[in-house]
């Protein structure tokens, strides 16, 4: 068995799938070391595996310092405020640990930048996890940011498909120009391509801007996907790109409800039990303060007395700013997500991928329909795209939706049965991963057959001085020689 890295950010989207990999992988005997923010620990040591913390980064820190200096004196100074730039992404540690440790195979959040640039020079094979829907450029299908189902009106065609695709490479020219002129050359992609140039990391070869990922990702590089290709639209993935099904961690150290909520929410699960229906709306952090909305939401069960609807306000607005509640309206703080989509019958959602594989995989008769009103953040439009092509769930217009539509919708989530049907064919899918162990099965095909990592070029320059700032989107996705 190997010695394996996996090294992964702290937000829930990509940690909790990648600590259910790594405890996955331990499990059939690999040693794993998960890498990961301090705050990270208490979750990956209740899965038995051993934790290494990163170093935070200084980045942030060092450009809000670095802008009350004025814009000339930041000009003149160019190059030395890379190199502290440099210096604050705080990769020097992560670099010697690696090399310590020296695993067989490095599994890192295709995120992760400044360490997939230092990782990758080390001398370990490395393998970038996904955790979106496919990213990638392919015939007839669209960006993930757009809610657009392939063949389905015009931006569905493939003319629509390739306008898209060529209004996001113009968005992501002018971002970079944009955040290069706000920074004065110590933009992220400046400072990212300097540490690449101090690394020996081939920058034109290997970074890849024409995909959907903002700044970029990688062209050679294999990845693990970590969500099940039969939840995407129809496609042929990428020969590098290995799906290994949605991985959803059952041990979380989550925190603890209050005993008067953790009673409440007994007392709804039993009702429940007795023949009640649940529905239960949560939304992250993305649009939880959208009072106006949450407060026709919460009128869906007037005239359902068989209705309890439960709210998650993650946080993010108190109880009481929402006023008098509705009788069987119960609203949380906080509550253990994926305890309550295994007893609900309906989930109102943001349109997470996370979320929507726990509804797939959730729920007491197999699988749970969704309502989503849109987060329209990252790849909540095409989560939601792809919930309409696979028929399990309903779309709904979180500005003109009344309460009355609102509760129309969920009305035909409970009793159509195609919606039932359809997550049912979907949840076969994903259970045949668990069974077949995909995931473990990728990873072992992958330590066979990346016995030495990508070769970097025998010579590089070690300066990034010249173009920091693109002169044309080409030169941020210039093909390899």
């Amino acid at each position: 068995m190997a010695s394996i890295l996996s090294v992964t950010s702290g937000f829930p989207s990509i940690l909790y799938p990648s600590v259910e990999l790594a405890r996955r992988l331990a499990v059939v005997g690999h040693q794993v070391t998960f890498a990961g923010l301090p705050a990270c620990r208490e979750l990956v040591e209740r899965q038995g595996l051993a934790f290494l913390p990163l170093e935070a980064s200084r980045y942030e820190a060092f450009l809000e310092g670095d802008a009350k200096e004025s814009y000339w004196h930041r000009l003149s100074k160019r190059g030395e405020r890379v190199d502290r730039a440099v210096d604050s992404l705080a990769t020097e540690g992560f670099s010697r640990d690696v090399r310590q440790l020296n695993p067989d195979l490095i599994l890192i959040d295709g995120e992760m930048h400044e360490h997939i640039i230092t990782a990758s020079t080390v001398g370990i094979p490395l393998v970038l996890l996904n955790s979106f829907a496919s990213i990638w450029r392919r015939p007839g299908l669209p960006p993930p940011h757009c809610q657009v189902q392939p063949d389905v009106g015009f931006w569905g065609s493939r003319g629509g498909i390739w306008l898209l695709w060529r209004a996001l490479r113009l968005r992501k020219w002018r971002k970079a120009v944009s955040q290069w002129g706000r920074w004065v050359g110590c933009d992220r992609l400046s400072v990212l391509r300097r540490l690449a140039a101090e690394q020996g990391f081939d920058w034109h070869r290997e970074i890849d801007a024409s995909q959907w990922l903002i700044p970029f990702t990688y062209r050679r590089f294999p990845v693990l996907s970590l969500h099940a290709l039969e939840f995407d639209f129809p496609h042929q993935p990428p020969k590098r790109v290995h799906y290994v099904g949605p991985l959803l961690l059952e041990s979380r150290p989550d925190r603890q409800l209050p005993p008067e909520d953790r009673a409440r929410l007994e007392a709804i699960f039993q009702r429940r039990r007795r023949g009640a229906k649940l529905i239960y709306a949560g939304f992250g952090s993305m649009f939880s303060a959208d009072l106006a909305f949450l407060k026709r939401l919460l009128g869906v069960v007037a005239g359902r007395p068989e209705w309890d609807l439960v709210v998650s306000l993650s946080d993010r607005v108190a109880p009481a700013d929402l006023g008098p509640l509705p009788e069987r309206v119960h609203v949380f703080p906080w509550v253990p997500q994926l305890e309550v989509v295994r007893q609900a019958d309906v989930v109102v959602t943001h349109g997470g991928i996370n979320t929507l594989d726990e509804c797939v995989v959730g729920g007491s008769r197999g699988g749970v329909p969704v309502l989503i009103y849109c987060g329209s953040e990252t790849d909540m439009a095409g989560n939601t795209a792809r919930v309409l092509h696979h028929g399990i769930g309903i779309a709904g217009d979180r500005e003109g939706d009344t309460t009355e539509t609102i509760q129309g919708h969920i009305d035909r989530l409970l009793t159509a049965p195609s919606f039932r049907a359809s997550l049912a064919r979907l949840r076969r899918s994903y259970q045949r991963y668990v069974e077949n162990q995909v995931a473990e099965g990728a990873v072992k095909s992958l330590l066979g057959s990346l016995s030495t990592p990508l070769a970097p070029p025998p010579s590089l320059p070690r300066t990034e001085e010249g173009r920091s700032v693109p002169q044309s989107f080409e030169d941020l996705e210039r093909p390899p020689s």
